[in-house]
């Protein structure tokens, strides 16, 4: 059983490998929409499925991964986005009846750019997520995975949206070898902001090779309150299954519970990988938690005190570079945003890239304070001592995204 009988996760847990190449051997031509390719070609995707399950998966994804309507944009297949989640889950799910085995629908990114850096509203890029999320949900997907993620941003929209499922959520990312994704965050800094939100692994996949992996799972399982998952390609030259799979295991040493394969892995890693798990002591990793009192994370992660220094309070405005400017010449330890109405939440979002310090919020309204904290990309403050709302009612909004109320 992946869960034991409270719906906890059994760890250690593996999941599968690459998909793309298999279909690729199964005859997927280049240049065309392969989740549609996959929802027309059911037999292959069970094909690949019953495969990685016979290695020993404890999960296997569904081939849903760009099925968003973002993407299936540039195929004139919007509109598509419930039948073909729908058909290719079905597909896997009837594969895999009767078996032990997790499936798997699988998000990644969206192709937009979300304000102020694009044209896209972060409520948009929510609603479209919410719509491949309920419609893997409903589908029949055991849980939500999201992978292959270079944005922040997008990571936050996406999981406010998979949430709404109910399903357990994973997310990795994918990341150069100092940490930073294409767009510039932070792997440390994105599993602060983001294992506050409601999910329940956090990890990395694609771009790295186990190898490469090592260090950055050094650097952020210390932080880690969740479960950490690695899913490294097959390296370059590729390694053979088992110097994968005994690379593998110095990652499961530096606190991975939730390991598989991505690019160029195949049935055979897989296999290599059941065997090394299954004889793997999990319960003598022993991770020391990093000593901190309070976290704050935007591009960075801010280490703090309770002996904070607030900047003199900023009101919310289309135009804030200049306050923003000075606040961050102040001798403060973190930029106090003041907030009246929802919209103030939405005006800071567009300036708050300008800010490289924590950002700590207060409000009078918790409409507001739910706005702000929807738009802001990392993890804030809120301040509880100079307003008159309840700290019970401003710790039901915080937490809906990860924010520390002090």
């Amino acid at each position: 059983m992946t869960t034991d009988q409270n719906g906890r996760l059994r760890l250690p847990l593996l999941l599968d490998g690459a998909t793309g190449t298999e279909y690729m051997k199964a005859g997927l031509p280049s240049g065309v929409c392969v989740e549609q390719w996959a929802a027309e070609h059911p037999d292959v995707v069970a094909r690949v499925a019953r495969g990685y399950a016979d290695a020993g998966s404890d999960i296997v994804y569904a081939p849903t991964f760009l099925a968003n309507a973002g993407n299936l944009k540039n195929y004139g297949l919007s509109e598509q986005v419930i039948p073909l989640n729908t058909k290719i889950v079905s597909a896997v799910k009837q594969a895999l009846a009767g078996r032990d085995v997790l499936v798997a629908g699988d998000m990644s990114t969206t192709g937009l750019m979300c304000e102020p850096f694009g044209e896209t509203e972060f409520v948009h890029l929510i609603g479209i997520y919410a719509e491949q999320a309920s419609a893997l949900a409903d589908a029949g997907a055991d849980l939500l995975v999201i992978e292959t993620m270079s944005a922040l941003s997008e990571c936050r929209a996406a999981v406010i949206a998979a949430r709404q499922t109910g399903l357990p959520v994973f997310l990795t990312m994918t990341v150069d070898a100092e940490g930073r994704t294409m767009w510039g965050d932070d792997v440390l800094a994105s599993m602060i902001v983001l294992q506050d939100m409601g999910i329940s692994a956090f990890g990395l996949n694609c771009s790295q090779g186990p190898d490469d992996m090592v260090p950055l799972f050094e650097r952020i399982a210390p932080y880690a309150k969740l479960p950490l998952i690695a899913k490294p390609n097959a390296g370059e030259p590729p390694l053979s299954p088992v110097q994968f799979c005994d690379k593998c295991a110095r990652l499961m040493r530096r606190g991975v519970k939730i390991i598989g394969g991505c690019c160029g892995t195949a049935p055979e890693y897989v296999s290599a990988l059941r065997h090394m798990i299954d004889s793997f002591d999990i319960g003598r990793v022993n991770i020391a938690p990093a000593g901190y009192d309070i976290l704050a994370a935007g591009r960075n992660v801010y280490y703090l005190d309770n002996d904070l220094e607030y900047s003199k309070p900023i009101a919310c405005e289309i135009d804030m570079a200049d306050a923003l400017l000075e606040a961050s010449h102040e001798s403060c330890d973190a930029v106090l945003i003041h907030l009246d109405t929802p919209d103030d939440g939405y005006r800071f979002s567009l300036n708050a890239h300008m800010v490289d310090m924590p950002v700590a919020f207060e409000s009078e309204s918790l409409e507001a304070l739910d706005a702000a904290l929807l738009h802001y990309n990392g993890k804030a403050l809120v301040v509880s001592t100079s307003c008159e709302l309840e700290r019970e009612e401003l710790e039901e909004v915080a937490a809906r995204y990860g924010a520390v109320v002090l």
